[in-house]
């Protein structure tokens, strides 16, 4: 009983340190996103959206994933290891993280005329304008590593302030630059907020271990091919996870312009603050936990069913008080040119009560090292995002998009539970199911309203 009551504790403690500094950082970044929408419009915004959506699928592409691969080797050897054998695992990480960023950014510089071709009109500007930008997946790179280390280590309070710095400095960087060059401080706001992010990273990292690093010394590379191979077998979710997103970009860009894309990206963004304020310890603490547990079986279904439950009595009453309050906060975070995406966006942030159930049981085939099982799961939501997104949009606007992310999400649960039970042998508690079902009672109840209200 005592254990049960501390792991709830647990998972209140982190979802406060990081929900609270997550909370912060995105309502900074709105500000941002604020001043953006009106200074660029809609047509700025979406090709801003566009530019850092095709440096993040590079970086997703190449990066071996050293979020989850590299945490689950340090958070191991931090447990059981050595001073010496930490610090020398640490070198290796940076040594990877080095190595994979100078790859994707090799990969983007000589790809830009191709992706100018496809994304823009194919001009060399445009060309040039993706070849400026491509160092940021080298920064990128180099901040991934320095947050595995602060992750494998367990250092939730600098990882908390790096979030802090990593808000505060866009802000300052991206305000001026759009004020005074409009469109043409979007390149260099890119550019200069990856720079810092990466600078915030380093020095919250290398004041705990100094940098050291050899990305090119085989015999590190060959100690560290256990992370290598884990992460290159996550190569293909993640790649499937930011390709299926830049896809859909492209796509509503040609079916409705650089406009369209802009309604779209903005809609994205606030769809996407909740879940980074809500799983914000996820990543963090919940994922090398479960990673250490996961062979006693009752423990770790137990542990996941705790993150269930109390997300599930912590998260939905804010859900459901955003969609009340959509109408009045889109005004209040973009311009009203950015309005027609309302719809969408209330669809896509009910669909969140299915990811609360969805998210910490995704974390299975990772903290098991299982690839496979990952990539298909990955598979089944991605393909069904971008499949009934891009088909609602087409053929009944935003609000079709908006049901195409809610039964991509439903799709998501069915899939994940599966996999989770017959492969894992998980089964929801009473009391989670109890609480979901309550919760979409509750979320039918507010969405009629908020669709009926429309008609009146």
């Amino acid at each position: 009983m005592n254990t049960t009551a501390g792991g709830y504790r647990r998972v209140i403690k982190y979802l406060g340190i990081f929900g609270g500094a997550q909370g912060v950082s995105v309502l900074l970044g709105m500000v941002r996103n604020k001043v953006a929408s009106v200074l660029l419009r809609t047509g700025g915004f979406g090709a801003m959206a566009n530019y850092n959506r095709t440096v993040q699928f590079f970086s997703d592409t190449t990066g071996l994933s050293l979020s989850l691969s590299a945490v689950r080797r340090l958070s191991d050897t931090y447990s059981n290891g050595s001073d010496d054998e930490v610090r020398h695992c640490v070198k290796v990480i940076r040594s990877i993280a080095l190595l994979t960023g100078l790859v994707g950014m090799t990969l983007m510089l000589l790809l830009s005329p191709l992706l100018s071709r496809w994304m823009f009109d194919g001009g060399v500007d445009d060309a040039l304008r993706l070849a400026v930008i491509a160092p940021v997946v080298f920064f990128i790179a180099v901040s991934n590593g320095e947050l595995a280390v602060l992750r494998g280590v367990n250092q939730p309070g600098r990882i908390a302030l790096y979030t802090l710095w990593t808000a505060v400095s866009a802000l300052l960087v991206a305000v001026p630059l759009y004020y005074f060059f409009g469109r043409s401080g979007v390149i260099p706001s890119i550019f200069l907020i990856a720079l810092l992010q990466m600078s915030g990273a380093l020095f919250f990292s290398t004041r705990l271990y100094a940098y050291r690093a050899k990305p090119f010394a085989r015999n590190l590379l060959r100690q560290g091919l256990d992370i290598i191979k884990l992460g290159a077998g996550y190569i293909y979710a993640t790649a499937l996870v930011s390709g299926s997103l830049w896809l859909v970009y492209q796509m509503i860009k040609k079916m409705g312009g650089e406009s369209a894309l802009g309604i779209f990206s903005a809609g994205y963004i606030l769809v996407g603050m909740l879940p980074s304020i809500l799983f914000a310890a996820f990543d963090s603490d919940y994922y090398p936990r479960l990673s250490g547990i996961f062979a006693r079986k009752n423990e770790r279904n137990a542990m996941v069913n705790e993150h269930i439950e109390v997300h599930l009595l912590v998260q939905v009453p804010v859900i459901l008080v955003v969609v009340l309050l959509l109408p009045w906060l889109f005004p209040l975070f973009f311009s009203q040119e950015f309005l027609p995406a309302l719809q969408m966006v209330q669809l896509a942030v009910f669909a969140l009560l299915f990811h609360i159930m969805t998210y910490p049981i995704s974390f299975m085939p990772v903290s098991k090292g299982d690839t496979l099982t990952f990539a298909a799961q990955e598979t089944a939501y991605n393909v069904a995002f971008a499949l009934f997104t891009l088909l609602g949009f087409r053929y009944y606007g935003w609000s079709g998009a908006g049901a195409g992310i809610l039964l991509a999400r439903m799709i998501d649960l069915a899939v994940v539970y599966s996999i989770a039970r017959f492969r894992y042998g998980f089964r929801l508690s009473g009391r989670a199911v109890k609480n979901f079902v309550l919760a979409l009672l509750a979320g039918g109840v507010v969405m009629l309203s908020v669709f009926c209200g429309d008609r009146v």
